[in-house]
């Protein structure tokens, strides 16, 4: 009795905090992503209003910034750069696999970074050197190696010892010495599927195993530590044990890395990764999540100074040289370039303070925003206060299609435009259509717009069916 007592006396207090945060709610300030509010109080995007772009394309719709896209590639370009050491930058697919998004920051000088048979295929179609292509990944296909190996792709990163025998049968077959690297697992950052460990030996039984072979040349050492990551001591402490494993490879076997893959992984200010507490608050007792801290994300310029001054640092340490670091971002180039707009289609009451509006887009093609924050906006009520507390959920007829469970926001009305921010990090990638059409994608820049893909059609989603 006294174990209940407690606990429903907990669930009340967390409820009285609950409701007393509700008021310090905040939103985000839209001028973050670089947009506008026009004399209407519209938001604006690369010169274009939303609500027009709205009408004229119909919703749901992504938006993507051109002009802001190619200034993030810069940015990041221009951050190592002035570091004075040799880097190579490729955009990781996966991110966000629109081909025009990717043709822009291929002509902006990125290379491909691919995770599977498709994008392998993706990259060549869009006409990327193999020399810029990197080829990462649990599940190589032989096929896919084939064809990685035949073109002589810049590195294939292994990520077990059945990779290594399956890369030195079809490089003995094609009699072609494909370029490899190894991807590696520090203590901290991702691991379990992913390459091998460097505490249980794993790493350097992989090398050993590589040196013998004769048909493989080894050149680089993958390392990924995760995603969202907002901590420049990540980098610091899993150099550590990088160069330290470098170091003892190149002593024992003989081994010298030519490049450093450290992935990508790098966070955004505006998006934050939600905590186990944060969830269960949201979920039990609707609190609404509260923003990031913008200045909680080091910008790129003071991670690439972090992370050169690092690598310098240890590369003296063990009397090495300086490696040619190579890069795969994703969310920090593509991330806040693009939004979903969405229309309030239904409105409901769930309770006393808490309504709820039904839009056009769900978890279908917006999953992101089920684990990590995504501000939102009304497009055509910028200039209004943010009043209300709603919940936002989807078309698809199910209870989990819920994308804020208690978001404060001016007062709705059917037909307004919602715009949900950071939409260029794997939302196109997680999207499917259940039971609804993928929406179109609409590039601008400097008042122009045009479609990059074209909304699925009834006919898209049943063409590779026979009935």
């Amino acid at each position: 009795m006294k174990k209940l007592i407690k606990k429903i006396l907990l669930l009340f207090i967390k409820y009285v905090i609950c409701r007393f945060e509700r008021r310090k709610t905040t939103n985000l300030d839209y001028s973050l992503w670089g947009l506008e509010v026009n004399k209407r109080g519209r938001l604006v995007i690369g010169g274009c209003n939303c609500v027009g772009l709205a009408e004229k394309y119909g919703t749901p719709i992504h938006v993507v910034d051109r002009d802001l896209l190619k200034k993030n590639y810069n940015e990041f370009y221009e951050s190592f750069k002035s570091n004075n050491i040799n880097f190579g930058i490729y955009y990781s697919y996966k991110t966000n696999p629109i081909p025009a998004i990717l043709k822009v920051l291929h002509e902006s000088g990125a290379g491909a970074e691919v995770i599977s048979p498709y994008e392998l295929w993706l990259a060549f179609k869009l006409g990327v050197s193999p020399d810029l292509i990197i080829y990462n990944g649990p599940n190589k296909s032989d096929e896919s190696l084939k064809v990685a190996i035949k073109n002589r792709i810049k590195l294939i990163n292994i990520n077990s010892f059945n990779e290594i025998e399956k890369i030195k049968k079809i490089a003995e077959s094609l009699g072609i010495r494909p370029k490899v690297g190894v991807r590696i697992c520090t203590s901290i950052g991702w691991g379990s599927q992913f390459g091998f460990k460097i505490k249980s030996g794993e790493a350097f039984n992989a090398f050993e195993k590589l040196g013998k072979m004769r048909c493989l040349e080894i050149e680089a050492i993958h390392i990924h530590l995760g995603t969202d990551i907002k901590s420049t001591s990540m980098y610091e402490k899993a150099m550590g044990e990088i160069f330290g494993f470098v170091n003892e490879i190149k002593d024992k076997l003989g081994v010298y890395i030519k490049y450093l893959d450290l992935g990508g992984g790098f966070g955004v200010s505006t998006v934050k990764s939600f905590s186990k507490t944060e969830s269960k608050l949201h979920h039990s007792f609707n609190k609404p999540y509260l923003p990031p801290n913008i200045e909680d994300t080091p910008s790129m310029r003071v991670f690439a100074k972090k992370i050169v001054s690092t690598v310098c640092k240890e590369c003296e340490r063990y009397k090495l040289k300086l490696p040619v670091l190579l890069f795969e971002p994703g969310r920090v180039i593509t991330s806040n370039v693009q939004m979903l707009l969405a229309k309030v289609c239904d409105l409901k009451k769930e309770n006393s303070e808490l309504k709820i509006a039904i839009i056009d887009a769900g978890i279908n093609i917006a999953s992101p925003v089920s684990w990590e924050y995504h501000e939102i906006f009304v497009a055509n009520k910028m200039n209004s206060n943010c009043s209300e507390f709603y919940k936002i959920a989807g078309p698809i007829c199910t209870p989990i299609d819920i994308l804020y469970r208690s978001k404060k926001l001016p007062s709705l009305e059917v037909g307004d435009i919602i715009a949900i921010m950071d939409s260029g990090a794997y939302c196109i990638s997680f999207s499917n259509n259940f039971s609804f059409t993928r929406p179109a994608v609409v590039m601008v820049s400097e008042g122009k717009h045009w479609v990059v893909r074209e909304k699925e059609s009834f006919k898209d989603m049943i063409h590779l069916d026979g009935f």
